[in-house]
């Protein structure tokens, strides 16, 4: 009985040996697979990075130049290597970039090498292709220098009756940067305003141009144009205004400084020799005559006084009257007024804007008498006058002007008058 027990014990464990074994193949099998499947034939994985063009500041110490490129920064698709395991784990930061110039020796365009390798210390793969695999790149000496813009524009492009007056950009000069075989290749820097698809122009006509570089083809993109009050922006476009001006004829007249009040409209007689200007105008300018010039009522004596001007600058018109180049004006004080003389002492001459501190003397005057012109009867004496010096127009000899005014407003000063002022500090 003792042994049939026995017998049925050994079984048993017999029994489960097998069932162990059967189970440690099992996991033995499962863990041949886990393993196979992570460190068994490499995978390869693809990233995209976005690098920034660094160039060896050496090498252009070394060769005197500068290097240009296209771009920034390029964005390159690397394909890596390796155990799945560890390809999961690399990320952008694990890579090395670097720009190959070892084979730069000359100026000119050139292809640089990308060399994208494995800098991590932990993580074991390979880089097996970068794309792009190379940049393009200009090696030469930097230069810098300043063109005018030319500007083209079709002059017919307006309705009848009107003209194109001066146009206004808002840059007329500016600075170029680039390598130097380039800019000295560069004939010029034109901007093209395209009125082809406007109707005829009866107002002014703004726009942005693209400033274009003649004389240079695709070499023009390794240029960088600047404004001159800005050489740290780059720009591409100017902004153009074409003012478009009214063709008309313009009565010639003068402005009369300091015309006394009560002046009667027949005490001038005025005379031009020319009577009216062949001009452009703008629309909205509202301008009705020719303005030549300023009279000053201090510079009429009577009889006649001629005085003289140059056409062109009459201001806020375009002239068209290329043979009109002088216009004299004839101002004949009527026969009803006089000279009166009124003496006056350097006693009678007040100081204004005397600095703080000093004491202002009116040592001397240029003058003994004051000229005044007044209608026919008319008296006039000292006690109409007031004689004023102004300190605040910095005078280094000690000479001012004396500003002198009547108080009867039918009449004038004629003439300028100056006085001679000292300062001394007070105690």
């Amino acid at each position: 009985m003792a042994e049939k027990k026995k017998s049925f014990s050994l079984q048993r464990m017999i029994s489960n040996d097998k069932s162990l074994i059967v189970v440690a193949l099992l996991l033995a099998v499962l863990v041949w697979i886990v393993v196979s499947l992570n460190i068994g034939t490499d995978e390869t994985k693809t990233i995209t990075i976005n690098a920034p063009i660094t160039l060896s500041d050496e090498l252009s110490q070394q060769m005197g130049m500068q290097y240009y490129t296209l771009q920034d920064n390029v964005e390159l698709s690397v394909t890596l290597s390796g155990p799945k395991y560890v390809i999961g784990q690399v990320t952008e930061d694990d890579l090395s970039v670097k720009f190959d110039t070892t084979n730069v020796n000359r100026a000119g365009a050139q292809t640089i090498p990308i060399l994208v390798t494995n800098k991590s210390k932990t993580l074991d793969f390979e880089v097996t292709s970068t794309y792009p695999s190379a940049i393009d790149a200009y090696f030469d000496v930097a230069a810098t220098k300043t063109y005018d813009l030319y500007l083209n524009y079709d002059a017919d492009a307006v309705a009848d009756g009107y003209m194109f007056g001066t146009p206004v950009m808002s840059e007329d000069r500016v600075v170029v940067n680039g390598p130097n075989t380039y800019i000295e290749k560069l004939e010029q820097l034109s901007v093209n305003v395209d009125l082809s698809d406007r109707e005829p122009l009866t107002e002014a006509y703004n726009t942005d141009c693209e400033i274009e570089f003649v004389g240079l083809g695709a070499e023009a993109r390794y240029l960088t144009v600047t404004s001159r009050n800005d050489t740290a922006t780059p720009i591409s476009t100017v902004n153009v205004t074409l003012p478009v001006l009214k063709v008309t004829d313009l009565p010639v007249a003068v402005n009369f400084e300091d015309m006394p009040a009560d002046l009667p409209e027949d005490a001038l007689d005025i005379k031009y020799s020319v009577r009216q200007l062949h001009v452009g105008v703008l629309n909205n300018a509202n301008i009705s005559s020719a303005i030549v010039g300023t009279i000053p009522f201090s510079s009429l004596y009577t009889g006649t006084n001629t005085f003289y001007f140059k056409a062109s600058d009459v201001q806020g018109v375009t002239l068209l009257d290329e043979d009109v180049k002088d216009i004299s004006v004839e101002v004949t004080v009527a026969s009803d007024y006089q000279v009166v003389k009124v003496p006056l002492a350097a006693a009678d001459v007040e100081v204004d804007n005397v600095p703080e501190g000093y004491t202002a003397t009116v040592k001397s005057v240029d003058f003994t008498n004051v000229w005044i012109i007044a209608p026919n009867g008319t008296a006039v004496t000292a006690a109409d006058l007031s004689a004023e010096c102004d300190l605040s127009a910095a005078a280094e000899d000690g000479t001012y002007p004396v500003e002198l005014t009547v108080n009867n407003n039918s009449c004038w000063i004629y003439g300028a008058y100056n006085a001679t002022v000292a300062l001394s500090a007070n105690d």
